[in-house]
């Protein structure tokens, strides 16, 4: 998953970063995080201002249906508070904020994201900590690399109607730019195949011109 923050704490990146939990973008000032909304996917935007004009900018480029913006504010205007959230936003959290509260409120945001192992209807476990997938017998499938991350990428949408592999790429990898929509179309096959042969399952779904979803009456 791919986060973008601007003027946050740089420990809470730094943590967030250790622990694989996102790929984490740092704007330097407010242009250079409008830029970078326009050209990746995110998961995530957490930023810090008081200028409603400037958050309503975000609002009109990312999809805040699937991305969760948060603005960690000293305004304590509530008129502010209530067009973010009537605009889209998805909090606003006013300051002094701790660390700690901020990464409770991503935990809350994207939960999956967070554990170490996920069950996917009793079929196979992902394993985070050890980045494995394992059938009921505990036997590691050859699920590795960034196969593994688009799996449980699509396993923690499954609720979405679509994933495309544009999101795939501009969520996963470090320099989306530089990676061909091919990568998804490989690694997509190579997840089919393993999980047709480990766990006689059909798990991920194309959506012709669209992208991928994965099959929940599996």
């Amino acid at each position: 998953m791919r986060l973008l923050s601007w003027g946050i704490d740089k420990a809470l990146i730094n943590h967030l970063r250790k622990e694989e939990l996102y790929i984490c973008d740092v704007a330097e000032d407010e242009l250079d995080a409008l830029y970078h909304c326009e050209v990746r996917y995110y998961n995530a935007v957490l930023i810090t201002t008081q200028n409603l004009h400037v958050c309503k900018r975000f609002l009109k480029i990312i999809n805040a249906q699937t991305c969760a913006f948060i603005v960690v504010t000293s305004n304590k205007d509530k008129v502010f508070e209530l067009e973010l959230l009537q605009q889209g936003a998805l909090d606003v959290i006013h300051e002094p904020v701790s660390n700690e509260l901020l990464f409770a409120k991503l935990e809350s945001i994207h939960r999956e994201n967070f554990v170490t192992h996920f069950n996917f209807k009793n079929h196979f476990i992902i394993d985070k900590v050890n980045k494995k997938v394992l059938d009921v017998n505990n036997k590691a499938l050859n699920i590795k690399g960034k196969s593994f991350e688009i799996l449980f990428y699509l396993l923690k949408n499954r609720h979405l109607p679509v994933i495309s592999k544009d999101e795939i790429i501009g969520v996963l990898w470090d320099e989306p730019e530089m990676v061909s929509n091919n990568i998804v179309e490989v690694n997509i096959n190579l997840i089919r195949n393993e999980i047709r042969k480990s766990c006689n399952l059909d798990i991920v779904s194309t959506i012709r011109n669209r992208g991928y979803k994965v099959i929940m009456n599996s």
